[in-house]
């Protein structure tokens, strides 16, 4: 029989991936009971918060199963290598902290689970040296055998296999340009991605009359960040592997898509669907980018956008307008070298890509120096875009330049990393950057897709990024109008130097949305999540699919995290008021005609303020950490207000709750 080992980067686990069966352990690999019994302890301790008390996965990978056999049964990765990025880097919250001994008793407690039988001589660390991972059959717990998809090395992205059309044909680019007043049509509302509700039914003087309109719970744990999208009355959202559509007036599933990832998986995530001309569009963890019909859930095609065992993914709500749907790669912290993408929306052809991490020879090259710093550049987009029909523009927020920490090998401004680039929806061009953070040694992305908004005649766009810095900047003459400070700032500008440790605030997990501008108020609004991290700068080693960051971060504890509301006047260049949050602002901020700025935190506070002053007006404990997009809609003549609780990932791992939409509603 032949066997498949394999150590997973996971919360501070080490998974040795086997074949079915009960049977001797591999050949110069044994280990004990007493390994397994404290192996057990300590995956309870310390992993399952994450992967599932079943190694089911939930914030991260399963750890058996045919999910994780199609993950890490490649054959090419060495167990050293997992083990000691494994022993550097996690668990998430507290990397490095588990001792040999614990991650040797894991890995006994998961050859275990898997199927192999403990023996008389204790695993040893020197054992997993010159091993590599070998396809393997069934898993141990008697899944069915992974049906991996079809070998494929290339050319990226691969078409779909089959093409279907749609039910319908709506919403059109007309509707998108000017969504009805009830309608929520991409993550952010609008093209322009202000995230204002016109809908005042709701409002500052009703708010404290709120209540729980219906609820439903989706079957999912782990991340759960998605933004709904609403339609003529019907709810649309995803959590990491499933679609549904919902009617907005009693939360009851008109149907769901559950996906299955026919390739690796790494970072499970995603934030929700574009709506376009009858489709629904999302990305996967495993690289695709696929096409339901919104009438039904019936899949209409599949394309395999990148490679995800070497960490691509996709995570960030596509947009979709003029015909196509865009999306772009996640993993820069695998090493990945980022793309941005443009597909037909009824047949999923390749219109045109951009490359984050330019090639030799292109614009932009030259701020990398030597050329071989490009292959594993990083360069992502982890949320969502915008677009601005006047110019043919799509605005595309850019990740950080890969290893994070250690830029020896990267020098220069590291085009278009932790940028805003604006690219001609038609061709791919690239029309303009500006760059927020230029040779980033922090993991400081440009993770949320920036608003466009006008003030005083003047076009504007507002970025926020994780360095906890709002920019404001003039669209047409991109001069840098404001830079405002939203969270704490601390030794920003100290060096990184190998085997020392560095206190920096913000930390690498910060800001995963952006501002929302409201234009009655003339306000900017912005959630913040004010934590810090010890950076320790190492030599970075290059393993498909694995961590690459070139040192670590150490998270402060929970009790050091807070969260920040913020008003700002972009005009003046001033803060309006400020609320602090016990817990983390990692929620979108909802501004509405009614006068109220919707939001939520890591707690699981819903929150109602007055837009003007800040004042909550209502609160309510959903059950689950909020870190998705509140959305306001209209159903059967009514407001709306849908909350996604229950983001169980690593910027919560010690909180509890599952995947459920909360609907509010007035009596």
């Amino acid at each position: 029989m032949r066997v498949r080992r394999g150590i997973v980067a996971g919360a501070g686990t080490l998974a040795l991936v086997l074949a079915a069966g009960a049977h001797a352990a591999p050949a110069g690999v044994s280990f004990t009971a007493d390994q397994v019994a404290h192996g057990r302890a300590v995956y309870a301790r310390a992993c399952a918060v994450c992967h599932g008390t079943q190694l089911q996965g939930a914030a991260a990978v399963a750890l058996d199963g045919t999910t994780f056999a199609r993950t890490w049964g490649d054959g090419h990765h060495a167990l050293q290598d997992y083990y000691e990025e494994i022993a550097r880097q996690m668990p998430k919250n507290a990397p490095g902290s588990l001792h040999e001994a614990d991650n040797l008793g894991l890995t006994a407690y998961l050859l275990s689970r898997n199927g192999f039988s403990p023996g008389g001589t204790p695993l040893t660390a020197d054992a997993l040296e010159g091993t590599t991972l070998e396809p393997a059959g069934p898993a141990a717990t008697g899944a069915a055998a992974p049906v991996a998809a079809p070998a494929y090395t290339g050319p990226w992205p691969q078409p779909p296999a089959s093409v279907a059309a749609a039910t319908m044909r709506v919403p059109d680019d007309a509707e998108l340009r000017a969504p009805a007043a009830g309608d929520w049509l991409t993550y952010n509302r609008t093209l322009a991605g202000e995230r204002f509700s016109p809908l005042a039914q709701i409002n500052v003087r009703n708010a404290r009359q709120l209540q729980v309109h219906c609820l439903l719970q989706l079957g999912e744990l782990g991340s759960f960040e998605t933004s709904p999208i609403a339609y003529q009355g019907t709810l649309y959202l995803t959590t990491v592997h499933k679609v549904f559509a919902v009617d907005g007036s009693n939360c009851a599933v008109k149907w769901s898509y559950n996906y299955v990832p026919p390739d690796p998986e790494h970072l499970p995530g995603n934030r929700g669907v574009a709506l376009y001309r009858g489709k629904l569009f999302r990305g996967t963890a495993d690289g695709h980018l696929i096409a339901l019909d919104a009438a039904s859930g019936r899949l209409l095609w599949d394309v395999r956008v990148a490679d995800s065992a070497k960490g691509y993914e996709i995570t960030g709500a596509p947009v979709a307008y003029d015909g196509k749907v865009f999306t772009g790669d996640a993993g820069a912290d695998t090493g990945i070298r980022g793309r941005i993408y443009a597909f037909d929306a009824d047949t999923g052809a390749c219109v045109w890509t951009f490359d984050i991490i330019p090639a030799a020879g292109q614009p932009g090259a030259d701020s990398w120096g030597p050329a071989g710093s490009l292959e594993h550049g990083g360069g992502a987009t982890w949320s969502s875009m915008a677009v601005d029909p006047a110019t043919g523009s799509v605005l595309v927020p850019t990740g950080n330049p890969a290893p994070d920490f250690n830029d020896a090998a990267r020098p220069g401004a590291n085009l278009y990393t932790n940028s805003v680039v604006a690219l001609d929806m038609r061709t791919g061009r690239l029309q303009w950057h500006v760059q927020q953070v230029p040779h980033d040694v922090h993991d400081w992305d440009t993770a949320a897709a920036p608003a466009l908004f006008e003030r005083d005649g003047r076009r504007l766009m507002a970025v926020a990024s994780k360095n906890g810095l709002l920019y404001v900047y003039d669209r047409d003459s991109l001069e840098t109008l404001q830079q405002l400070p939203f969270t704490t700032r601390e030794n920003i500008d100290v060096p990184l130097h190998s085997g020392e440790s560095v206190h920096v605030c913000p930390g690498a997990l910060g800001q995963y949305n952006g501002p929302a501008w409201s234009p009655p108020l003339k306000l900017l609004f912005l959630g913040a999540a004010d934590r810090c991290n010890v950076l320790q700068v190492a030599e970075p080693k290059y393993v498909p699919g694995g961590v690459y960051f070139g040192g670590r971060f150490i998270i402060d504890p929970p009790a050091k995290q807070s969260g920040w509301i913020r008003a700002f006047d972009p005009a003046a260049g001033r803060e309006i008021w400020q609320v602090h949050r016990k817990d983390l602002v990692l929620a979108a901020v909802t501004p509405t005609a009614g006068g109220l700025l919707l939001t939520g935190d890591s707690g699981g506070e819903f929150l109602g303020l007055d837009a003007r002053s800040g004042g909550v007006l209502y609160h309510f404990q959903t059950g689950g950490p909020v870190a998705g997009g509140i959305t306001s809609y209209q159903a059967g003549g009514h407001q709306y207000i849908a909350v996604p609780s229950g983001s169980s990932s690593r910027d919560s791992a010690s909180a509890t709750g599952a995947a459920t939409l909360v609907v509010f509603g007035l009596p």
